[in-house]
């Protein structure tokens, strides 16, 4: 189904911390928007009654108490038929793939190999039929998938210009307060954060994930979230 950007994204997951995690990813980034944002299945299916999603992803190990795996995944594509349906998994076991596999499922992640390149990976989803992240793939029993890399920082930014760039552009303080909070000056944060803008589009990062997305249009703090999230090449 072609859509116009950002796309609607709906999320369940029985962590509260990832939940919110992914979520503010999602909000943060240019391609993406959140529709649903959940912590149980059947949230999530009324969400989805309430307001259409391109793309679903769901935690499958949620809480036993909530019901078998299969079902949800019936249930979620009886509500939402033309949305993709990503799983985003702690420990990615065969049987969890398997079942994924056999209702429907377009992208299973693993939560420790895809880290801040979730919405690569759910914008990849929309478009192909299956999506998995490297240790995943021995799970597949020859089904082809697109494989996107582990999630790795651009080995070009040193921690002092880590922290100040998590500081400001992840966590939107000031340079200000961001210097106050590293113990430096203002301006040694912001020296910092030039330089990250400057090391991150060096291509390490795969731009091909960035398929539709004017970067030129984009503040010089977006185009460098972007490119910190991108998985590499």
């Amino acid at each position: 189904m072609k859509v116009q950007r950002p796309l609607r994204i709906a999320l369940m997951d029985d962590d509260f911390h990832s939940l919110k995690w992914n979520t503010a990813l999602c909000m943060r980034d240019p391609r993406t928007t959140v529709v649903a944002e959940t912590e149980s299945p059947a949230a999530l299916l009324a969400e989805l009654a309430r307001e259409p999603a391109d793309v679903v992803m769901v935690d499958p190990e949620y809480s036993s108490d909530h019901g078998e795996l299969a079902d949800l995944l019936e249930a979620v594509r009886a509500a939402a038929p033309e949305a993709a349906l990503v799983c985003l998994s702690q420990y990615g076991e065969a049987e969890l793939v398997a079942t994924v596999l056999e209702h429907g499922g377009r992208g299973i992640l693993l939560k420790s190999e895809i880290r801040m390149a979730i919405v690569s990976a759910l914008a990849t989803a929309h478009r192909m039929p299956l999506v998995v992240t490297p240790g995943l793939t021995a799970h597949l029993n020859g089904r082809s998938a697109h494989v996107i890399p582990v999630w790795k920082p651009n080995p070009g930014l040193t921690p002092q210009i880590m922290k100040s760039f998590w500081l400001r552009v992840f966590f939107g303080m000031r340079a200000s307060l961001a210097a106050e909070e590293l113990y430096v000056e203002t301006a040694t944060v912001e020296r910092y954060v030039n330089q990250a803008y400057k090391i991150l589009p060096d291509h390490w990062a795969d731009d091909s994930y960035l398929a539709d997305i004017d970067m030129n249009a984009l503040s010089p703090e977006d185009q460098a979230f972007l490119w910190f999230t991108l998985p590499p090449r």
